[in-house]
This record gives C-alpha cells, structure tokens and sequence, in this order.
C-alpha cells in the first residue's frame, strides 16, 4: 500500500500563526501589565541613584568620564562645565565643554506584582502615578520611599526620623545594601591630575593636608608618610567643602550647599613596619567620632568635645602586617558609626538622638533656645583627619563619600496650582515649611499614606513641596497634600536594564553597558 502523504493547508497554517501571535501578544501584555514593566527616567530628581537625560563628560586630566544633569528646554551656559575630580572651579578645556551629546535617561524595571503581596519598605525606589498631574506628560513619578502609613515624619539636618507621634521620632536607618548604593562621591585620590601645569587654573593640590613637620609627601596618587612618630593628614576644607553639592547638577541654577557630617572615608593602608596604630577623626555635632586599628583591637568610639562620657566598641583584628594592604571603610551615616577591615564589619556604635536633639549638636544651639529658631539654622561644618603613629606607612585608594541629605525648603507657588481642599489652606501656604521639615508641619501620615523624596533633594520636586493633588486623585482617592496614596502606586525599582543610550545614526539606542545593575 503506498505511503500517504497530508499537505498542510495554508489557510489553517496561516490562521494558526495568527492566533500564536495573538497569544504571544497577550501574554505578553498581560506580563507587562500585571508583572513587570519598563520605565524611562525622565529627569535628575534621582541622581545619581538613576539619571535623566544627561550629558556625559570627559576629564582628560584623570581618564574619567563623569555625568552632568542636561534638559533640553534650559538655557545652557557651557562655561559652567567644570572637571569635579580636579576641582570645583577648575573648567573643562573648551572643546570638551562644547561637545554636547545628550544621553537618554535610564531604563527600569519595575516589579508591579511585589505590592499586593509585600508592603513596601522604607528606603524602596519606587515608581507611582503623581498626584498632582495624573493624566498629563509627568504622571509617572519615581522616588524613594521614606515614610510609611501611620507615622509622624521629621526630616531634620538630612536625615530621616519617624514615630508614632511627635514625641516618639527616632533615627531611620538604611539598610547597609541600601548605604552602599547610595554614597555619592566627594573625592578619590585615584582622580589626580596627570599634568597640574596644563590647567586653566592653579591647582593647590588634593584636600587632605600633612600636618606642618610631619614627613608626608604625595607622589603616584599615594600618599607615603616615612617617620614613626606622630603624624596627621587632615581634611582641607577651603580646597574641597563637605557639602551636599553633586557634579550632576552643574548646569542647574545655584543653591546654597549645605554641611554634610555623613561621610565614608575608605583607604588601602600599607604599613611600613610592625607596630603602626591608624585611626580616623571625625569632629561633628559638638562629638569627635574615632575610628581606630592597632595593638590587635579595631575600636569605635564617640564621646562630647566639651568633655563627658562616651560610648565605645571594639572588635578584635590581627596586628597590621608590614607590607600588607588592608582596605579599611569608615562610616558615619544615620546616627551609625561602623568600621570595615578587608571588607568585614568589625565594630559599630549607634547613637539614638531624636530630631530636636539632633538640630541642637548639629546647629551649636543651646537646649533652652526654642526648637522653632534652631530649625533653618546652618549647621557646623565637620573636621576630618587621619591620625598615625608607630611606623612609617602609605596610603592608597584614599576616598570620600557623602549620604543623601534631605532638605528643607519653602512651598512654592505651584504648591496650589491645583485647587485646595477646605482645611488644608495652612499646610499648603506659600512660603511655609516643607511638608515634614519644620516642628509646626510635621509629615503626619494616615493609613494608606507614603511620602516620596527624590535622592537628588537639592533639585527633586517632591514630597515635600509638591503641594496639593489634582482634582481627580482629591475627589476619586485622597485629598491630602503632599502624600501618595496606596493605590496610586505602581511598582517597585528592580534594575536599569538599558542605562543611558546615547545616539547611532541619530536615534538613541546603544546603551551604556558598563552602567546595567540593580536599583538600591
């Protein structure tokens, strides 16, 4: 019997291919709807978690590239392009400052199915619908969460306090995977310039200062100390201020930068004998805070300037080898001292002040001056120095990083561009305290209530300024200024998969590779 053969019929086959595609394209919005989403950075209210549309920057004098905030619809004066490796007046050579190449903003992925499952958590990156502008060209916000239904908000000398109510606020303190993504960098010894002499401007030299006699000198982006006495570097303020101020934002209008005291300072210690003691000072809020290896123990402390009882801990550590690197990490960030060697966390102390305590160490304000006055007052400016002795050392890989700083501010006019709810004319007044920045305009939250602050807090429209909600969200979801609602969230930052494409034949489509990673 002859074999039988069955031709397909191109009808069917075509109508099959038809419905695999309906399916696929189901399913595929189905997943985009209800499970993962992408989102495109629109502006620099993140940097530099996540960065808007941006220029990318060349210093010649160190090989790095750096980026600068850049929309198209300002004015740009390139002049303002400056190298903030080398310094923050030093400018750019005229062709670097002319190139202009606009790179998009990066690309995210929000997970949309974490939410009906797991509350969100404080320090989340988080994209939601703004309510002040649902239906128009900005309805899709992304920010960090800082505050959670139900508590009482203070942002008080940058950082975060929360309670039940005004009287139980204490300290928020991120997670240390949460600290490490968000240290935004004030210095690096690896970014000294080639060539001090080619500048268009003097340059005096990198921050830290050896003291006057002590047997320093810098040489190979190093610096070598070959005495085994006594011997400080210290941090030179009028070359480089501890501030809030970020490269990113050089062609915005300018702020007045404020004191920033959370800091990382990190180096590659190589002693150059036995016996070496090395430890880190921090004067800050009328505290020194000392960070110290030596004699087999690693030890953190912090005790008044003026005199009193402190607190310390210690761990123990081997002996600081001769010849051997050891990578040391000092952190002072949410009211938390900790200490790494080598990567390992060796010692912590934490402090438990609350806001108002808090504004008084950092302002120098005495305790029966009102709290009222303290709040805008401008707070003292850290010292930092390194302090050695017992034999002669190098230092490699010298590095230091700020915290987030959140700031105050006033209300602006557009904090009732959109029509306000009866009660709630005081807390949207223009030129009042920001919404959770001022004892008489504390962030109190309801249930179902969140507040949103972008990382980038000198230049980020946020929570609290933003001001009244639209006229949808105040009639169909929540009348309250300021806040998100619950249901107005969207999904949780997972990762930047596409970061910062720049052009190809005139359409933004290669990405930066180098910059694909996970949102912290």
């Amino acid at each position: 019997m002859p074999d039988q053969h069955t031709s397909a019929d191109p009808v069917t086959g075509m109508l099959e291919g038809v419905q695999s595609l309906v399916v696929a394209f189901v399913l595929a919005m189905t997943f985009r709807g209800f499970v993962v989403e992408g989102f495109v950075i629109p502006t620099g209210s993140m940097a530099p978690t996540l960065r808007g549309q941006h220029l990318v920057k060349h210093s010649d004098q160190v090989g790095q590239d750096f980026p600068v905030g850049f929309d198209a619809a300002r004015p740009i004066n390139v002049q303002r392009l400056v190298d903030p490796m080398v310094g923050r007046t030093q400018p750019l050579p005229p062709a670097e400052q002319r190139r202009l190449d606009p790179r998009g903003g990066d690309r995210v992925l929000i997970l949309k199915t974490i939410y009906p499952f797991f509350g969100p958590d404080r320090f989340d990156v988080v994209v939601f619908k703004n309510p002040t502008d649902t239906q128009g060209p900005s309805s899709n916000y992304i920010k960090r969460l800082i505050g959670l239904p139900g508590e009482t908000i203070w942002l008080a000398d940058g950082d975060v306090f929360a309670g039940d109510d005004a009287q139980s606020m204490h300290i928020q303190r991120k997670p240390n995977h949460v600290q490490r993504g968000v240290w935004q960098p004030v210095h690096d010894s690896d970014a000294t310039p080639l060539d001090p002499s080619s500048l268009q401007r003097p340059w005096h030299g990198p921050p830290w200062v050896g003291r006057d006699g002590d047997d320093w000198s810098f040489s190979d982006r190093s610096w070598h100390h070959g005495g085994r006495g006594h011997a400080e570097l210290a941090w030179d303020s009028s070359r480089l201020p501890l501030d809030d101020w970020l490269s990113y934002n050089m062609l915005m209008p300018s702020v007045q930068a404020e004191a920033v005291s959370d800091v990382r300072v990190s180096a590659t210690i190589v002693p150059g004998a036995a016996g070496l003691d090395a430890a880190l000072e921090l004067e800050s809020r009328g505290h020194l805070m000392r960070w110290s290896l030596g004699n087999g123990t690693a030890t953190v402390s912090m005790r008044p300037l003026s005199g009193g009882e402190g607190v310390t801990a210690s761990g123990e550590l081997d002996p600081l080898p001769p010849g051997q690197p050891v990578r040391v990490e000092c952190w002072h960030a949410d009211q938390s001292l900790q200490l790494f060697v080598d990567g390992a966390l060796v010692a912590v102390v934490h402090y438990g002040w609350g806001p108002e305590e808090r504004l008084r160490w950092a302002t120098g304000s005495a305790f029966a001056v009102a709290i009222e006055q303290v709040v805008g007052r401008a707070t003292t400016r850290p010292r930092l120095r390194w302090v050695f002795d017992g034999a002669p050392l190098t230092l490699h890989r010298l590095r230091l990083d700020r915290d987030l700083h959140y700031r105050g501010g006033r209300l602006p006019s557009r904090a009732t561009r959109n029509p306000t709810t009866a009660g709630n004319e005081a807390l949207v007044a223009l030129g009042s305290p920001g919404f959770a920045t001022h004892p008489s305009k504390l962030g109190v939250l309801g249930e179902d209530q969140f507040l949103m602050l972008g990382d980038n807090s000198a230049y980020s429209l946020d929570g609290r300024l933003w001001g009244n909600p639209d006229p949808y969200v105040a009639a169909q979801i929540d009348s309250a200024p300021f806040v998100v609602d619950r249901r107005l969230l969207i999904g949780k930052a997972w990762s930047v998969y596409w970061p910062s494409a720049h052009s190809a034949w005139g359409i933004r489509v290669v990405p930066n590779f180098g910059q694909m990673r996970f949102v912290h």
